[in-house]
């Protein structure tokens, strides 16, 4: 910068402070703005946005290696249990495909449970009759149920229920895809009566049938 122009600022800033003041002050905000927006455009990332990709029906690792493509992060929010679908399938994820989001972000899925559910007992089923075990067990969702005909003075009255090798009782925590099984009490009549109880025991049988997967073994 020439003498002159320096001399002209100098004689400006002694003949009028004032303007000087402002002015250093009106560059000093401008300075300010321009220095904050380029922070925000580095801490937001902007400009540096991503495609959430379409992940649903994927496998987990396979929806975990295509969001990483895209720049993104995978986190399991919740998981269901569905017989229906394979284990570890996203089922639902968010921000949904197509969303515009910050590279880096992490995309929130539901999956199918890779184990099995699990229910706890809360009523007996043992000391009760074959149809309330049965409807309760139901309720749970267990359906592979096998009966065992064990001698009984009383007829359908489940004696015992075990699953995989162990006794069942309140408390119990089974998965609900187990197979249970229920030693159920069959009466040994009289040789003239045989025929009776046959018909009145296979009567009970086949009013359950079609509600779970039975095998009966004598």
């Amino acid at each position: 910068m020439s003498t002159p122009v320096i001399q002209k600022i100098q004689a400006f800033r002694r003949n009028h402070p004032l303007w000087t003041a402002l002015i250093a002050m009106a560059v000093t905000a401008l300075l300010l703005v321009w220095l904050l927006l380029l922070f925000l455009k580095i801490w937001t990332h902007h400009g540096d946005d991503a495609t959430v990709p379409e992940i649903k029906d994927m496998t987990y690792a396979r929806a975990s290696a295509t969001l990483d493509a895209a720049g993104l992060g995978i986190e399991i929010s919740d998981s269901i249990y569905d017989t229906t679908i394979p284990a570890g399938t996203v089922v639902e994820s968010w921000p949904k495909a197509g969303s515009q989001v910050k590279r880096g972000r992490s995309v929130y899925v539901t999956v199918t449970a890779f184990s099995p559910k699990h229910v706890t007992l809360s009523m007996p089923v043992t000391g009760v009759s074959v149809r309330q075990a049965v409807s309760y067990l139901n309720a749970l969702g267990i359906t592979g149920i096998r009966f065992v005909n064990v001698p009984s003075q009383y007829p359908d009255l489940v004696e015992s229920a075990h699953a995989d090798g162990r006794p069942l009782g309140v408390g119990s925590m089974i998965p609900v895809n187990a197979s249970v099984v229920l030693e159920v009490g069959t009466y040994v009549a009289p040789a003239e009566e045989d025929s009776d109880s046959v018909s009145a025991e296979e009567a009970v049988y086949d009013d359950l049938a079609g509600e779970s997967s039975y095998e009966i073994d004598e």
